[in-house]
């Protein structure tokens, strides 16, 4: 039996699950059915499809991985192989209610997604959806974030998906490591210890994070709202897209990069929306942005993420100029990050956030100040078209968590021709999450018309 034991960043992601906080990410995939179906072959492709791949009896890295022990509590979690998987658990299908539109599927995934995982199987579920408008299914994958990141996940799960309309599909549980791209699946890198310089070095830069700073986005640049404060067990899910040409054009034209057109349009969107509550700050919201640290070419599963934290300009009227505030904020970030070691940003994350994730574990995180407002995160997508047994996908939405005092997520990820968003939210504190996804298509708009008509 081999036993592999968790790095810290996901180990730290099994110690921080709790109750009101399952630590599992997760992925969105909308596809249309084939158009050579008949009405009947379309009626029973997802039953068809969900029964072939409970047959599968393959399962490969990570999928196969199991902890050894079922609990949150321990300092070095371990995790070890198993063959003989129950897919009636692990695999579940699902039917939306009429109309099936946006509105019913973001219930039904809040619903999944708030639900945590069973910690004594392998750390992942499979959910096809069918019922959807427009001649649309859908399909859910979750996984525990002790197993994977953002950019892992999303290439593991949308990797195991096939470029030939004409190819029948193998369960991503069974997809050989060269099969999903660039060598597959492969363990992370256990890597090396830091130097007495790199923890010097990210020791300095953990401590300008919690001093006032003209250009650097500080925690205590950081203001309360009424969206901070103590989570619930249940979730809010809303999804929006955009073609990425109109962000892309908007960088160009502004030289910013897409990530702060990103930021400028989430920030006129919570703008609009705490005006509305009649609760918006005097002060900016403020954002972690997690960052990768892989380097070129580094395909393994697991967690390679540090933290930027800027400034959203939700205090800041006028759009485009918004939009120059999120500019020099993110570069002030990225300067300070870029100046460290290689070896000293893992330092420098786990002392910047570790008060904060250590009081989370021992359950004193859900009241005072935070250190930033909500997330925002941007993960690398792919290009090229896939398909399921002939059914394109259409869109890639991640579905991300969130934190005691931070109950607000969003999330994007690239997928052909879109960026498509996955916010999260704790139902409590956040009404109306419908009006963030409505308000970012506003955001983006009110943009374009004032870069345009200067």
């Amino acid at each position: 039996m081999t036993l592999r034991k968790m790095p810290l960043l996901d180990a730290a992601s099994l110690q921080l699950e709790g109750k009101n906080m399952p630590m599992h990410v997760a992925a969105l995939m909308t596809f249309s059915y084939p158009t050579s179906l008949t009405d009947q072959e379309r009626k029973t492709f997802v039953s068809s499809l969900t029964a072939r791949w409970r047959e599968e009896t393959r399962v490969v890295y990570p999928w196969n991985q199991v902890l050894t022990r079922p609990t949150r509590w321990q300092l070095r979690p371990a995790t070890r192989e198993v063959y003989d998987l129950d897919l009636e658990y692990h695999l579940r299908q699902w039917s939306l209610p009429a109309p099936g539109g946006e509105k019913e599927l973001g219930h039904m995934i809040a619903w999944i997604h708030e639900l945590p995982m069973d910690l004594e199987k392998p750390l992942w579920e499979c959910h096809f959806i069918e019922g959807l408008s427009d001649n649309r299914f859908a399909l859910y994958v979750k996984i525990h974030h002790a197993l994977v990141d953002g950019i892992s996940g999303t290439r593991l799960v949308v990797g195991s998906l096939s470029t030939d309309a004409d190819s029948l599909s193998t369960p991503m549980w069974a997809k050989a490591q060269a099969e999903i791209g660039s060598g597959g699946a492969k363990e992370p890198d256990r890597g090396t210890l830091p130097s007495l310089s790199d923890l010097k070095a990210g020791f300095a830069a953990s401590l300008k994070l919690r001093t006032k700073n003209e250009t650097l986005t500080t925690f205590r640049s950081t203001p309360e709202t009424i969206l901070n404060g103590p989570i619930g067990p249940h979730r809010r899910v809303a999804t929006q897209h955009f073609e990425l040409a109109r962000l892309k054009t908007l960088a160009k034209t502004t030289g910013a990069t897409v990530n702060d057109v990103v930021l400028a349009i989430v920030g006129g969107a919570l703008r609009e929306y705490l005006i509305e509550a009649n609760a918006l700050p005097e002060d900016s919201l403020t954002a972690a942005l997690p960052v990768s640290t892989r380097k070129s070419g580094d395909i393994s599963i697991g967690n390679q993420v540090s933290l930027l934290f800027g400034s959203l300009g939700t205090n800041i009227a006028d759009p485009a100029l918004r939009l120059e505030h999120v500019k020099r904020s993110t570069h002030a970030g990225k300067a300070m990050l870029n100046e460290l070691p290689a070896h000293a940003v893992n330092v420098y994350s786990l002392l910047s956030t570790g008060p904060f994730l250590s009081s989370v574990v021992l359950g004193i995180g859900r009241t005072g100040r935070q250190l930033f407002n909500t997330t925002v995160s941007n993960v690398p997508g792919q290009r090229e078209a896939r398909y399921l047994n002939g059914a394109e996908l259409l869109h890639v939405y991640p579905v991300s968590l969130i934190m005691p005092g931070i109950p607000l997520n969003f999330t994007c990820v690239s997928h052909g021709d879109f960026l498509n968003f996955g916010m999260v939210a704790c139902r409590e504190r956040v009404p109306h999450m419908q009006r963030l996804a409505v308000g970012m298509v506003d955001a983006l708009d009110e943009l374009e018309r004032n870069i345009h008509q200067r």
